[in-house]
């Protein structure tokens, strides 16, 4: 008669459903691909007579081993077929490998030999995706004032649902944020450029993308703009460079005519004496 009853309450269970409306159920989230561990203590005192876990339909069923023995693990759904285990000195239920699927309501049906009464626990499995490094778009235009107008958009790819976007700037030394996945600011030339972080978050992870500097988007003609340092050391060398191209070529110009002096001396003496010598013998006898 027992052996009766309890095949009907687990058709009368999957007849219905699990519907959670018992209690309000435990909030649990969890990582895509990953594993996660639904939580089941029991009263040292209470002797079981098996658990049966629920989601939607019977998900599996526990007896407890011998003494000293490992629990036993029967009759799993073929959804979670090699995707589910009871951790040791444990009735918790550890479901690996996650799917989108796997998101929803579970129950934990705890049947005891000493009492007739049934330990019930819920659970609403929420499962996510760790967020990958943000990217950001910038979108900038000067107005006829000389302002820069600058629209940033921060995005990551496959987000999927509840996640936050805000965004970190830094200014006057104090940290100020942003929420939204658009940022809309001006700047101008005069005015100090500011660097801009998007972090994004999830409820099982968090990352920021690398700071954008809204001052290198774009530039009001209307102001000369700065030299910066790196600039001014390669003119500052380039100019030194043809400086001592020009002092070595003069120095080898002027080494070059002072070599060449001794030896146009020698070619006028050699003209003189030669001359003298011509006059001496075309004098008549």
């Amino acid at each position: 008669m027992g052996a009766l009853l309890w095949s009907l309450l687990l058709l009368l269970h999957e007849a219905k459903g699990f519907s959670g409306d018992d209690e309000d159920p435990e909030e649990v989230v969890a990582v895509l691909q990953e594993s996660v561990n639904l939580s089941l203590e029991i009263p040292s005192n209470e002797e079981i007579d098996n658990i049966i876990w629920f989601s939607q339909k019977n998900l599996a069923t526990v007896m407890p081993g011998k003494e000293g023995q490992r629990v036993i693990l029967m009759s799993v759904d073929p959804r979670y077929q090699g995707r589910v285990s009871i951790p040791e000195s444990s009735y918790s239920l550890c479901i690996s490998n996650l799917t989108w699927e796997d998101s929803g309501l579970y129950q934990a049906q705890v049947n005891l030999k000493t009492s007739q009464l049934l330990i019930t626990k819920s659970y609403s499995l929420h499962v996510y995706r760790r967020l990958s490094k943000p990217h950001i778009t910038v979108n900038s235009n000067i107005s006829e004032e000389g302002t820069c107008n600058i629209s940033l958009t921060c995005s990551t790819e496959r987000a999927g649902r509840d996640v936050t976007y805000i965004w970190l700037s830094s200014q006057d030394s104090a940290n100020t944020s942003h929420e939204g996945s658009v940022l809309s600011t001006s700047w101008r030339p005069v005015d100090k450029a500011l660097s801009y972080t998007c972090r994004v978050s999830n409820p099982v992870s968090n990352i920021s993308s690398r700071p954008i500097s809204v001052g290198s988007f774009c530039a009001d003609p209307g102001y000369p703009e700065k030299p910066s340092t790196f600039c001014f050391l390669v003119k500052s060398l380039v100019l030194l460079l043809l400086l001592v191209i020009l002092v070595v070529g003069v120095c080898i110009s002027q080494a070059w005519k002072d070599s060449e002096r001794p030896r146009e001396r020698k070619l006028e003496r050699n003209r003189i004496t030669l001359r003298k010598k011509g006059k001496s013998s075309s004098t008549p006898v």
